[in-house]
């Protein structure tokens, strides 16, 4: 399956997520994810963006950072993965996505 084809709506994410759907816009607008929009403007989710999510939950709900802090350790794993350093692996082994669909 291809991880980054989008497949699920907001709602339908939000719930296997345990989120709210609010969270997860919110989590759009911190720019965390870009989800794809339909000609009618619907959010739509890929299995990628769900790994994603659960990422940001993880560092927001387990180990308590707030959204700045998780924007700097996104964009930080960004640079570091050009450079080929795994260093969200490195810093959060306990981190494995679950399959959720």
């Amino acid at each position: 399956m291809n991880t980054k084809q989008p497949i699920l709506t907001i709602s339908v994410a939000a719930k296997l997520l345990g989120l709210h759907p609010r969270t997860v816009m919110l989590y759009e607008r911190s720019g965390f994810l870009s989800p794809h929009r339909t000609n009618t403007n619907r959010r739509m989710y890929s299995i990628q963006d769900l790994n994603d999510l659960q990422f940001v939950k993880f560092l927001t709900h387990d180990k308590g950072i707030n959204l700045a802090g998780v924007k700097t350790l996104l964009e930080t794993f960004t640079i570091a993965d050009k450079e080929n350093v795994h260093l969200k692996q490195l810093l959060f082994p306990a981190f494995k996505p679950k399959e959720l669909i």
